[in-house]
């Protein structure tokens, strides 16, 4: 694999934080109405090209589907040549077709140049005259010039270049928000927590809209970052409705607050209070009804039906896999969830058959059981 040294690429070949080298093969997710493109077609944008990349790079039997769904997004919504070359290659290597990309290669870059070169006339003309009201404007072309580009970290660039030009607090905060959906999309979870904060320090009052916002940006980058208690206080005071505007820019969906929730909370929660904040919990069940699955596995987990639980914890967790934000905790998860419920077993009894428990709780041995003892 090449390296690539612009775009949405390092010089180390990185793709929003995700290699372009293929990854240990997953198989496809086992949920019963699982269809990929209906999938991908909940997120729009990087979230979906990043999305559709990450399925490929893992599953086979998806790669074709998962890249041309990535190259149509890139071709339509972007004017990132790089990425395009780059999974037009793939899929050439997948499929034994040349795709040519020359056309569409040389009629973006046209169009970038114009728009690049008259942004940049502006933003002259608008210091020269001192106006920061203009000064700004152009500012913000630049930085959605460079996000269609996919040069993301030159676009959180123009976002801080922009402090100098702003008229108040308000639009600090604007620029800030930005900065951390640009990080949000990249899967930068700790630059995700500081723009936050920033924001927070020059907006400490955000209306529900703002705040909503700002509470799915942090849960992420909590789960993110494996602070699972923290990732589901966050998120057990979600509203749809409060959200409404986050989920129509199409970079994180109901579903994902869903799993976000559901697996935090049996990875960090006890038994109440996965009932207290998760299944009684009228706003989250709101999101639980877009995911019915973990609506049961919660549910399963609540009952004590544990054989039940860790079969639709395995089922959830084979989606999961192809899911950038929650696939590389995977495993740490499973292993979190399932001690919390090996625990949860044992607690009503003096003494237990490993046997018995082996087979109740899904292990494949006795074995396997004592090691997680």
């Amino acid at each position: 694999m090449s390296s690539i040294n612009s775009g949405m690429f390092t010089a180390t070949g990185q793709h929003f934080g995700i290699s372009l080298t293929r990854t240990a093969s997953i198989p496809e997710p086992s949920l019963l109405a699982f269809n990929l493109r209906s999938y991908l077609s909940e997120y729009t944008g990087y979230a979906k090209i990043r999305r559709a990349i990450y399925v490929g790079e893992r599953c086979p039997t998806l790669s074709i589907e998962s890249y041309s769904i990535a190259l149509e997004e890139l071709e339509n919504k972007t004017y990132d040549t790089t990425t395009y070359k780059h999974i037009a290659r793939l899929l050439e290597q997948l499929t034994g077709e040349r795709r040519d990309t020359e056309e569409w290669e040389r009629r973006v870059s046209k169009e970038v140049k114009e728009q690049d070169t008259e942004i940049r006339g502006k933003l002259e003309r608008a210091k020269k005259q001192v106006s920061k009201k203009d000064t700004l404007q152009a500012q913000w072309e630049l930085v959605r010039l460079q996000q269609q580009r996919g040069l993301m970290d030159e676009a959180v660039r123009a976002l801080q270049d922009g402090r100098t030009s702003c008229g108040g607090m308000p639009e600090q905060a604007e620029l800030y928000v930005e900065a951390a959906r640009v990080s949000q999309v990249m899967g930068r979870w700790l630059q995700v927590a500081t723009y936050i904060q920033r924001t927070e320090a020059v907006l400490p009052d955000p209306d529900a809209t703002a705040r909503a916002e700002l509470a799915v940006l942090r849960a992420q980058a909590d789960f993110g970052d494996c602070k699972w208690s923290v990732a589901v206080n966050g998120l057990r005071e979600l509203s749809i409705d409060t959200a409404s505007i986050v989920f129509a820019r199409k970079t994180v969906t109901p579903r994902d607050i869903a799993l976000y929730g559901t697996l935090a909370g049996l990875a960090a929660l006890d038994r109440d209070q996965v009932k207290q904040q998760l299944l009684d919990n009228v706003q989250f069940g709101q999101f639980l009804d877009r995911m019915p699955e973990c609506q049961a596995l919660l549910q399963s987990y609540y009952d004590s039906k544990y054989d039940d639980a860790l079969n639709m914890l395995t089922r959830i967790l084979s989606f999961c896999h192809l899911d950038p934000v929650i696939g590389p905790h995977v495993t740490t998860l499973k292993q979190r969830i399932r001690d919390n419920i090996v625990v949860l077993y044992i607690q009503p009894f003096v003494s237990v058959r490993m046997s018995s428990m082996a087979t109740a709780l899904c292990f494949g041995s006795t074995g396997q059981l004592e090691d997680t003892l």
